[in-house]
């Protein structure tokens, strides 16, 4: 008995020599590389595996799968602390292993993701899968006592292009984490969640920012804000859930893996959990156009632009370079980029389509129809703002530019809303009108237009103020510069003017300039008495309507008279008036049938053959050819009040007063002077064309004659003595 005892002794002596002795040597593991799995074991009691996952950058991700049919421990090293385990020291910390890749006793099936820390450059890893009871375990974890099968598989993950997280979560008892938040997505996207469980029964929920402010506290929390339809609860195993964004309020997401008690069906949150989840986004695809302008009616010619910028796109999901448009619907790609400046030359109707290619390239596409149409009328720029001045006889000259967002089809100058020219083969974007001024044009203020017509039959006007003004004064005609009268002799004073700018003139003369008797006379004939002897200046000035003036300076010789010869005196100067005034009605109707048939020409069309016999003249005409109360060039004499009263002398011969019966002399001289102002004899009055009247003054009684022309039956003229006007016609008889 004594002897089996101390069998028994030496037996776990030695048991305790051999495990003494191990904890101070050096684990020699299996070892594998990851390039070589999978891979299958049968772990023996107190043995380990050893796998090199090679060196790898932060952020890389690698995926394992196991499975033991008895209890082992996975831990996961950094090659600079691997041997730290090897050599039997106090490995379980965190500053030692990786403790989110770290199972303890574990059995099964399992598979979990871990992604590289970014807390360290590119690292050498490995992965022990241990059989084996060490010194420092202090009973934790598996402890060996039996073989084991062992399966392991493993290799790095190639992420699909919107995958936010994939990693495993490791969380205490009524605790959280955060597997991927705040980010936002666009109502529409998918958001795929898959979850795999090494550990505990968690649940995973998606809130959004609000109902996260809610959960989030250690204490008073609520997950009842949580997105339900989102829930993945109580996950055992593995488990896949897609959630359609939508009611999100544009609020952004946080994903979370709960580990608190409830909600109902949930995990019971009262053990540690670990477990990896995934989330991937399948984001919408769905193009959209938009523009400044309006894309219902577009302006042909013009720029526009088109944006995808209110396309879904809140993952990115869609570069710059995804985005290309077909503007004139043949299929081809026009443009590419998320904005585009386009023009349509020509009206019609496009289809516009702009196609979106995801980073995972699926493509949607959107069509929609343009009108294009001429919605502008064309633009025209004179040279001037101001207001032109030119004067008859000159050139006016108008340069303009135009332009147009389809093209220019024609144009017209026009003065005073008549066409002046047009053009309607248009070559070149600019324009010139040269204008001679004729006297045919009224003076005062014009206004020349320049409209152009667009392709379409849109117009645009722009007027030019001008202003005809005439530049040249009266043409005086030919005139005795110098002429000898009689003392006390009334003699005739006339000129002749003609200016076709104006609708009058203006005649006034000085007589006597220069001495005490100066004297002023309106009209373009006076007769006036001189009784100073010796040279005397006469000026005769017409001014135009325009203010312009020629001047007539005549010079008058006034030699003296015999007073023993005064009768024979009288009657020659009674005479010579007499011949003055039939010469004055000759050279006036000449000048008169002159002006009648300028004026003719010019309203007449020169391109008219047949000719018409003029009507005989109004009375309204006569009155303006005849000296009548409207202002005319052939307006005969009118005397101002400034006129001065005529010398008793003038009086005497002209018999303006009552003659004295008891002068036989001069009785004899009114009588000579009677038969000087009588009418002719018949057979001059044959020779002349036209009616001769004989009319005695209404305001002095003298008698006077004048020669109507053919077809004038009556006509206002001014009488020769006293200057009154008087109404002639050839029913007048004396």
């Amino acid at each position: 008995m004594r002897g089996a005892s101390t069998l028994v002794m030496v037996i776990i002596l030695a048991s305790t020599t051999h495990v003494t002795a191990s904890s101070k040597g050096v684990i020699s593991c299996t070892s594998a590389e990851l390039g070589s799995l999978p891979g299958n074991w049968s772990l023996d009691d107190q043995t380990c595996i050893r796998v090199d996952l090679g060196e790898h950058v932060p952020g890389t991700t690698l995926n394992f799968e196991i499975s033991a049919d008895e209890e082992v421990d996975i831990l996961l090293f950094p090659s600079n602390t691997v041997s730290v385990y090897q050599n039997e020291q106090s490995y379980r910390m965190d500053s030692v292993w990786i403790s989110e890749s770290v199972f303890e006793s574990f059995i099964g099936s399992g598979q979990w993701h871990w992604e590289v820390p970014s807390d360290r450059d590119q690292t050498r890893w490995y992965l022990v899968i241990d059989n084996l009871a060490h010194p420092e375990d202090s009973g934790e974890g598996a402890q060996g006592g039996q073989s084991t099968e062992i399966t392991l598989n493993g290799g790095l993950i190639s992420h699909e292009q919107f995958t936010l997280s994939d990693s495993i979560h490791r969380v205490g008892p009524g605790d959280f984490s955060v597997v991927h938040g705040p980010f936002s997505v666009d109502e529409g996207t998918f958001v795929e969640i898959h979850a795999r469980t090494m550990q505990g029964l968690p649940d995973i929920f998606v809130m959004t920012e609000t109902a996260f402010s809610y959960y989030s506290p250690s204490s008073n929390w609520s997950s009842s804000l949580r997105i339900a339809s989102a829930d993945m609860l109580r996950v055992t195993n593995e488990m896949y859930s897609p959630w359609e964004a939508e009611s999100t309020n544009g609020e952004e997401l946080y994903i979370v893996v709960d580990n608190r008690p409830g909600p109902g069906g949930g995990g019971p949150g009262n053990s540690p959990i670990a477990v990896t989840v995934t989330v991937t986004l399948t984001p919408i695809i769905s193009p959209s156009i938009t523009s400044e302008a309006d894309l219902e009616s577009v302006d042909v010619g013009s720029w526009i632009n088109l944006s995808s910028s209110e396309t879904p796109n809140k993952s990115n999901q869609i570069p710059d370079s995804g985005f290309k448009w077909d503007t004139n619907g043949d299929g081809i790609t026009d443009h590419i980029g998320a904005e585009i400046e386009q023009i349509w030359e020509e009206p019609g109707n496009y289809t516009l389509t702009l196609s979106a290619t995801s980073l995972d390239s699926r493509t949607e596409a959107i069509s929609r129809t343009i009108r294009v149409a001429d919605l502008s009328d064309p633009e025209i720029s004179i040279g001037t703002s101001e207001t032109v001045t030119k004067g008859f006889g000159e050139q006016l000259s108008i340069s303009a530019s135009f332009s147009d967002n389809w093209g220019v089809q024609s144009l017209d100058w026009l003065l005073d809303g008549e066409v002046l020219w047009s053009n309607y083969t248009l070559t070149e974007p600019i324009s010139t009108l040269v204008l001679e001024v004729e006297n045919s044009y009224s003076p005062g203020p014009h206004v020349i237009s320049l409209v152009v017509f667009d392709k379409s039959g849109r117009s645009t006007k722009k007027d030019v103020q001008v202003n005809f003004i005439d530049v040249t004064s009266p043409e005086i005609h030919s005139f005795e510069s110098q002429i000898e009268v009689d003392q006390g002799i009334p003699v005739i004073l006339q000129i002749f003017a003609q200016d076709n700018e104006s609708q009058s003139l203006q005649y006034t003369w000085t007589l006597e300039l220069g001495t005490e008797n100066e004297v002023e006379f309106s009209g373009s004939q006076v007769i006036h008495q001189f009784n100073t002897e010796g040279p005397q200046n006469v000026v005769c000035k017409v001014e135009n309507d325009a203010g312009l003036s020629s001047y007539a300076e005549i010079l008058v010789i006034v030699n003296s008279r015999d007073s023993e010869s005064s009768l024979a005196t009288r009657l020659i100067a009674a005479f010579s008036i007499i011949v003055l005034l039939i010469i004055f009605a000759a050279a006036f109707l000449f000048f008169n049938n002159s002006v009648r048939r300028r004026m003719s020409e010019i309203t007449e069309p020169e391109e008219e053959e047949e000719t018409e016999s003029p009507m005989p003249p109004t009375t309204q005409m006569q009155k303006q050819m005849w000296g009548g109360p409207d202002e005319s060039p052939f307006q005969a004499q009118s005397f101002e009040p400034i006129t001065r009263e005529p010398s008793p002398e003038i009086l005497e011969l002209l018999e303006v007063e009552a003659k004295e019966t008891s002068n036989p002399e001069g009785d004899q001289e009114s009588r000579l002077l009677d038969e000087l102002t009588t009418m002719p004899h018949q057979e001059e009055m044959a020779d002349s064309s036209g009616n001769r009247v004989r009319k005695k003054c209404e305001n002095c009684s003298k008698p006077f004659e004048i020669l109507l022309p053919e077809g004038v039956e009556e006509a206002y003229t001014n009488c020769p003595y006293c200057n009154s006007e008087q109404l002639v016609s050839v029913r007048d008889t004396l």
